[in-house]
Order: structure tokens, then C-alpha cells, then sequence
């Protein structure tokens, strides 16, 4: 190679190097936009809702699932009736109901109960909650059962606590877990409708409750900076300007564990009562205009650029929609389910004839070791971030190098071939796929860039050898270590659209 072409070479390499720290740089950018977002978001519905005279905390009972586990904790069973769930005492032994809690209660300022049960014989209900330090407390004699009742109203102020060797205990304020505890008799069914908590007070925002936090409390915790919210229920705190998102969550998370009601928004914003507005009916027409757009253009397809074009839109605009739009919540819904599945089946139908690239065996032994080279990073990151390496169920591992083949397979045989259809470089599409890859990972900052850096390398690796085989193992060894060194440390969460934000 003559000076001219290595000259060449290494501008080359300096571009794409370039490029991909800007790329770095941009996706935290998005992940902190977006995390702040969701931040005011949720301070305005909390407003909202407070000012509105409406539970800020309120568990409405459809499916087992929107109770702790899905099930009764004791020998009683579960079952859905309309829109309540029965639970039925096996042997009329006391069960418990856990109530799903996102972060923790504040009974001190939320102190009234309000149940909507009915019961087909008579009995007593008691309740246990467990503070941050992790000592829990029971009230056994909280209420009566009986078929007369239809509704509960409890002041937990007015109960006599306890905890597990019977010493009094002090009345609740911040808690981490709620249970309802049923003693009632064998065969006795209890119909749970809806738990929420009220307050007595008025909840107003006011100077005096806004507390700005500095930059110090990113590095050094927020103790020493909110004194002045100590008696306030509802407390107004600035985060720091220019952090990042897991900054964000973390500082979010510190002070929800002592004021489980604050408002908590980014630097210079001003949460207004204001509820979300759904537009579900809206989404689902534009799902059934998707899915009917995605048939047609794999019966019908167009000619020329503009058909690898539609075709990577038809891939990516379900999973963009749910995860990028941060539309999966805690459990994935029939419209996410229904918008995902439809690009994946789409990809899948336009890529039926090439299934067998999925197993392409690699020509060399090296096309099998260069994917693995993002792992040796991988193990450098773990030393120097991470915490002991935690035991993966062998199951979960197994599934994951299968979804981890899914990826590969949607990411290079179907999208990066498409890109290199109509992009001028391959390098080009190398950069185009791994951006998509981390776009897949919103908004998790961390992760973005780490998908990004992998996939990049990964995407190489695929110019190479043309196979997905090793790039999927690879894939998946690095996301397992992830998973089991780094999660809680470096890397918040493996988490990915609405979760990340639980």
C-alpha cells in the first residue's frame, strides 16, 4: 500500500471514528431529553390528580397479574370475575394479597384506605407493610369482613401495629410493600375490586416546598440538600441541569425513597396539572393501516431504491413505535404485541426464500473469533465497573442466544443488506444498522451506546464472513455478561422503552 493510499486509509478510519463518537454523543443526548420528558410527564399527572381530589395511589383489580406474583400468598385461589378478581380460602388459614408498588407509599400523608371488596362470609382484615430499613409491621384487626360490606374505608392512623416477634411498632409513613392479610373461613370468597389511598390534606405547590439541587448531589447523594422539604408531602425538586438519564433515575429514585409523592422535574421546568391525553383508538386505527400497508407491500412490492427503502420502514416502524415511542409498559399490551409482531412477521415474509443464511456455517476460524473481540471490552468493563458476576437461570440463557440470533438476523440479513442497497458505502451501512440496533435500545443511554459500539463492530464482522451464527453468540455472550456483572452499575437496567423508567 503507497503513502497516498495509507493517508487515505487513516482519514478514512478517523471519519468513521468520528462519526461514531458523535453518534455516542447524540443517543445519551436523546436518552436524557427523553428521561426528562418522562419526568415532567409524571409530575403533571401527579399534580393533576392531586388537585383534582383523585387517588395518587390506586390499584384497580382485572387480571392475577395485577397483584404481587399473580397469586394469593397462602393456601387460597385466585380467579377472575369481570372486573374484580375472587380469591377463594383453601382451608381458611390467613392468605395475603400483595399490592404491586412502583417505588413506595406514603401513609403519613396518604392515610386512608379505601377498599372496594365483598365477601361471602365473615372475617378480618388485616394489613402488613414493610419500611425502606426492610422491618415490616402488621395491623391484624384493621377491618371486618362480611357480606353485608361492600366497601372499606380505613384510617391507618388509628391502628395498633406490630411487628413479627409482637413488639409495638410506630405508625407507618414511608413504606416499600403493602399486603392485605384475609383471615376468613374455608371456602369463604373475597371479590377485590379496587385498593386506593386518600389524603386528608390539601396539596398546593409553593415556594417554599422547591428545593433546586446542585451538581454536587449527583456524585455525592441528596441528603445534604433537602432539608427545607422534611414535613412536606409533596415537595417540587430541580434536578441538575445537564445530566445524564441514568443520573436522572438515580436522583429520582434516592428521593421517592423518603417522599414517595415529590415532583420531580429537570432544571427550569414547572410542572402544570396536567392529565395525559390517550389517544389509544387513534393508534390502533393507525396499527390496522400499518399492518394492511405491510401486506400489500409484501404481495405487491414496489421496484428500484424506494422498495429497500419501504422495506426497511415496514421492519421497523412497529418495534420503533413500541419501544423507541415508549409504548411498553410494565406488560406488554395487544397493540404493542400487534404492531412489534407485524414488522417482525413482515421481515420474516419478505426474507422466506433467505431463512437459510441464518445458519450459514463461516468459512474461516477467524470469521468465528472477530465477533468475539467486543467481549474482551466487555470483560474490561465488568473489572473495572461492575460487581460479582450474578448466576443467570440456564434457561434464560438459552432463550436469550435465541433472541439474540432474532436480532442479528433482523438487524444484517434483512436491514444492513437493504442499507447497502441504497447507501453510497458499505461503511455507511454499517453506521446506518447499528444506529437502528440502538434506537431498539431506547431509551436506555448506556445501553444505546453500548448496542452501538457492539453493532458496529458486529455489523463489520458481517461484511467479512456474511454469517450470523458467531455475531448472535457473540451478541449474546456479551449481553449475559452484561446482564450479570454490570447491571446496577455501569449499565442501569437491560430494560428498554416504558421500563426503563420503573
Amino acid at each position: 500500500m503507497n503513502a497516498t493510499r495509507r493517508l487515505s486509509t487513516v482519514w478514512t478510519a478517523a471519519g468513521y471514528l468520528l462519526a461514531a463518537v458523535i453518534v455516542c454523543v447524540a443517543l445519551s443526548v436523546l436518552a436524557a431529553r427523553m428521561t426528562a420528558g418522562q419526568l415532567q410527564d409524571q409530575a403533571q399527572w401527579q399534580l393533576a390528580r392531586v388537585q383534582a381530589s383523585e387517588p395518587l395511589w390506586e390499584w384497580r383489580f382485572r387480571k392475577p397479574h395485577d397483584l404481587i406474583a399473580g397469586r394469593a400468598f397462602g393456601n387460597a385461589k385466585v380467579s377472575v370475575d369481570d372486573d374484580a378478581l375472587t380469591i377463594t380460602s383453601s382451608d381458611g388459614t390467613p392468605y395475603e394479597l400483595g399490592l404491586p408498588v412502583a417505588w413506595s407509599l406514603d401513609l403519613a400523608h396518604w392515610p386512608l384506605l379505601q377498599l372496594e371488596l365483598k365477601s361471602s362470609d365473615r372475617g378480618e382484615l388485616g394489613l402488613v407493610v414493610t419500611n425502606p430499613s426492610g422491618v415490616s409491621c402488621m395491623a391484624l384487626t384493621a377491618g371486618a369482613l362480611s357480606p353485608d360490606t361492600a366497601s372499606l374505608r380505613i384510617d391507618l392512623r388509628g391502628l395498633t401495629w406490630k411487628n413479627t416477634s409482637g413488639a409495638p411498632c410506630p405508625t407507618p409513613g414511608v413504606v416499600q410493600m403493602l399486603r392485605l392479610r384475609i383471615q376468613a373461613p374455608e371456602h369463604a370468597t373475597l371479590r377485590l375490586a379496587s385498593v386506593s389511598l386518600l389524603t386528608t390534606e390539601p396539596m398546593q405547590l409553593s415556594q417554599q416546598s422547591t428545593i433546586d439541587l446542585p451538581d454536587e448531589a449527583t456524585g455525592t447523594g441528596v441528603d445534604r440538600f433537602v432539608d427545607g422539604a422534611q414535613n412536606v408531602a409533596m415537595p417540587l425538586f430541580h434536578l441538575p441541569a445537564g445530566i445524564d438519564a441514568e443520573a436522572m433515575l438515580s436522583l429520582r429514585d434516592q428521593l421517592r425513597t423518603r417522599w414517595p409523592a415529590a415532583l420531580i422535574v429537570p432544571a427550569g421546568v414547572t410542572p402544570q396539572a396536567v392529565t395525559p391525553s390517550s389517544h389509544h383508538s387513534i393508534w390502533w386505527a393507525a396499527c390496522v393501516v400499518y399492518v394492511l400497508t405491510l401486506v400489500w407491500l409484501a404481495f405487491r412490492p414496489f421496484k428500484g431504491n424506494w422498495r429497500a427503502w419501504l422495506e426497511i420502514a415496514g421492519c421497523l416502524l412497529g418495534p420503533l413505535w413500541l419501544i423507541a415511542g415508549v409504548h411498553w409498559g410494565l406488560y406488554p399490551t395487544p397493540l404493542g404485541f400487534t404492531a412489534f409482531g407485524a414488522g417482525l412477521l413482515f421481515a420474516f415474509v419478505i426474507e422466506r426464500r433467505h431463512l437459510p443464511r441464518l445458519w450459514r456455517w463461516p468459512s474461516s476460524w477467524r470469521d468465528w473469533l472477530w465477533p468475539f473481540a467486543p467481549l474482551i471490552l466487555t470483560v474490561l468493563l465488568t473489572i473495572l465497573y461492575g460487581h460479582t458476576l450474578s448466576l443467570l437461570p440456564l434457561g434464560h440463557t438459552f432463550a436469550y442466544f435465541g433472541w439474540a440470533w432474532v436480532q442479528q438476523w433482523l438487524m444484517l440479513i434483512v436491514i444492513m443488506r437493504r442499507f447497502e442497497q441504497v447507501l453510497y458505502r458499505p461503511g455507511w451501512a454499517v453506521i446506518a444498522t447499528a444506529i437502528v440496533f440502538a434506537l431498539l435500545h431506547t431509551p436506555n443511554g448506556m445501553l444505546m451506546q453500548l448496542c452501538f459500539v457492539g453493532e458496529l463492530w458486529w455489523a463489520w464482522c458481517f461484511l467479512r464472513s456474511r454469517s450470523v451464527l458467531p455475531i448472535a453468540l457473540a451478541h449474546a455472550a456479551c449481553a449475559l455478561l452484561v446482564e450479570s456483572g454490570l447491571v446496577g452499575g455501569l449499565v442501569r437496567s437491560l430494560e428498554v422503552s416504558a421500563r426503563f423508567f420503573l
